[in-house]
């Protein structure tokens, strides 16, 4: 039963998340990289009112992407307010109420989000975690480790490898192809009835993705710097986003 309840969420995560995102980008449109909790749909609703455009949400950006883009907008906010931003909307206590039913503790599934709002009610304290965390000395994040800690699952969730090098990675269902289907992660559970020792994984959301995410490929960097690419700032968000429209065009 509980393979089953993981699949029906992995299925339903991945559905949600494919249709929110461009799969390929088409050629000759502007390219909008939507970093989650910025400005992004409001830049990705404006420009689209002058011109084409491929947006790029919830998938790490490939060099491939940025080939025939006439222009890039890169969407960006500063860090620390993203990621309290991104805890604040999907928290069942504070976010949208679509998510709410979804993001409870009490869900029978495991996953990395429902457990990041176990272990925190405030971004604050989300944040509190990862320092203790930090200021441990090996040894203790090791054990902190062996027992999928709060402290390291704040850690884990922050981190680009999504825990690999903490020993204990959450499995990340927009990026690890090697869970491309809701069978194969029912597959990896199955036997493993005992929560703590199981694998985490994380559906769509926006709280470990910001921009380092996005644009985590080296070779993408080194396209992007060879492009016309404009940075919209969520702190000056307007008045960036047109002067955006007015230099392509």
């Amino acid at each position: 039963m509980r393979a089953k309840r993981l699949a029906l969420v992995a299925a339903a995560c991945l559905a949600a998340a494919s249709a929110r995102r461009d799969k390929h980008v088409r050629e000759g449109e502007v390219v909008v990289i939507h970093v989650g909790k910025t400005c992004g749909g409001s830049v990705v609703n404006y420009v689209r009112k002058f011109t084409p455009l491929s947006e790029i949400h919830l998938r790490p950006v490939t060099p491939s992407d940025l080939d025939t883009a006439p222009l890039v907008v890169v969407v960006v906010r500063d860090p620390v307010d993203r990621v309290i931003s991104a805890f604040n909307w999907d928290s069942p206590w504070g976010g949208r109420p679509k998510q709410a039913k979804n993001r409870l503790p009490s869900s029978k599934a495991r996953s990395a989000y429902v457990d990041i709002y176990d272990c925190f009610a405030t971004a604050g304290k989300f944040a509190d975690a990862v320092g203790a965390f930090a200021a441990r000395s090996k040894d203790e994040k090791r054990k902190q480790t062996k027992k999928r800690s709060c402290e390291w699952l704040a850690t884990a969730f922050l981190k680009q490898d999504n825990g690999q090098a903490l020993g204990a990675p959450i499995v990340d269902l927009n990026r690890a192809t090697a869970f491309h289907d809701a069978k194969e992660l029912a597959r990896v559970h199955k036997g493993c009835p005992d929560a703590p020792h199981c694998p985490v994984f994380s559906c769509h959301g926006h709280l470990s993705r910001g921009a380092s995410w996005y644009l985590s490929n080296g070779k993408t960097r080194d396209a992007l710097k060879k492009k016309k690419f404009w940075m919209v700032h969520t702190a000056n968000c307007a008045n960036d986003t047109i002067d955006a429209i007015e230099w392509l065009s």
